[in-house]
């Protein structure tokens, strides 16, 4: 099973390099929904997608088979992506004792660097910090910063709050070592990607709320931060664009049982009172995404409240398209800016500070 999962993949990757106009040929007229057009890689990515033999995660009776299934894919499509980082293993503290984290530098670093925390992303249930080393590459070489990749308490088995605990721990274990670390100037920033990136808003809001020090700067990518919004995009793109509507009904089950919870501010932030003291915040958002309008909303909210706030739109993708930036070209381009941003929060904050 797991050897044509690795093969399908390797497939898929080899098909997205073909040129735009050859991929057109085979798939015939573009997608295009309220005036975007779904790009040619994203278009092959959904054809593609029922042709790997593979489950959902809430098709597979054991969850840790998913959840190995889930790195597989994410380790071969992230195959090669800037091999010279530096990288190394390390724990930092969570709610209930230490948790696995990686360290990126790049790889001519030598000194203090500023440094974000990055939490991944996968519905609070799958995920980890090897289905994200890629991303982390990526952005540690091209955002040029070290960055923090933590692990965190997945669902069901541990339900919300325990992601929102250990993510918060992680980031004020970081802010206590910073000389360990090796960060210039006590930069350190947050962010990540979809369920990453709800964590990311959360420990910042909570850091404001507990009167402790505020992160640098916020990457958000794709964030699901309204667990229980019925935003027009989850259904215009729920159902045919990468993660389906019941996927994410289930994902938001497993991570609170009790969904009444899913109201409360540090389980959506979208929900937060305020956004008031929350750090200078870049939200990437694809277009064809049942979680765009949620962050669109949030970057509205954030300036609304006076917060310097960069919205990255990316029309013609997809939820979870940092995962392909090795093979997709349109991927990779989107994320080139999403690393200049990085680069340019990480700058901004050192100079304020």
């Amino acid at each position: 099973m797991r050897l044509s999962l690795r093969m399908a993949t390797l497939a898929a990757r080899a098909a997205l390099s073909l040129p735009d106009p050859v991929i057109r040929a085979i798939l015939g007229a573009p997608v295009e929904v309220e005036g975007a057009q779904l790009s040619p890689t994203a278009q092959l990515l959904i054809a593609l997608e029922r042709f790997v033999p593979r489950k959902e995660p809430q098709a597979v009776p054991d969850l840790e088979a998913a959840r190995r299934d889930y790195d597989i894919v994410s380790s071969v499509m992230h195959a090669g992506v800037a091999r010279d980082v530096q990288v190394r293993d390390t724990v930092v503290a969570g709610a209930r004792g230490p948790v696995p984290a990686r360290v990126y530098s790049p790889a001519d670093a030598s000194g203090p660097l500023p440094l974000l925390v990055f939490f991944h992303g996968g519905g609070f249930v799958v995920g980890s910090v090897a289905s994200h080393d890629g991303i982390c590459r990526f952005l540690s070489r091209h955002g040029g910063v070290r960055i923090v990749s933590v692990e965190y308490a997945l669902a069901p088995e541990h339900p919300y709050p325990a992601a929102v605990d250990d993510a918060y721990a992680a980031y004020l274990h970081v802010v206590a070592n910073l000389n360990h670390f090796g960060v210039a100037c006590g930069t350190v920033g947050v962010g990540g990607d979809s369920a990453g990136g709800a964590l990311s808003a959360v420990v910042a809001q909570r850091c404001v709320d507990d009167g402790v020090t505020v992160p640098a700067f916020n990457l958000m990518l794709y964030p699901a931060v309204d667990g229980m919004g019925e935003h027009p995009a989850r259904q215009l793109f729920g159902r045919g664009y990468f993660i389906e509507t019941d996927m994410i009904d289930w994902y938001r089950s497993c991570y609170s049982p009790d969904l009444e919870r899913l109201f409360e501010p540090y389980a959506s932030p979208l929900r937060a009172p305020g956004f008031g003291g929350l750090p200078r915040t870049c939200v990437v958002t694809a277009g064809f995404d049942p979680l765009r309008d949620e962050g669109t909303e949030y970057v509205e909210r954030l300036r609304a409240a006076a917060v310097p706030a960069t919205h990255l739109h990316c029309d013609g993708l997809v939820h979870g398209f940092a995962s392909f930036l090795s093979c997709d070209r349109h991927a990779r381009r989107a994320m080139l800016k999403v690393a200049a941003e990085l680069r340019c929060m990480a700058a901004a904050a050192i100079m304020s500070g």
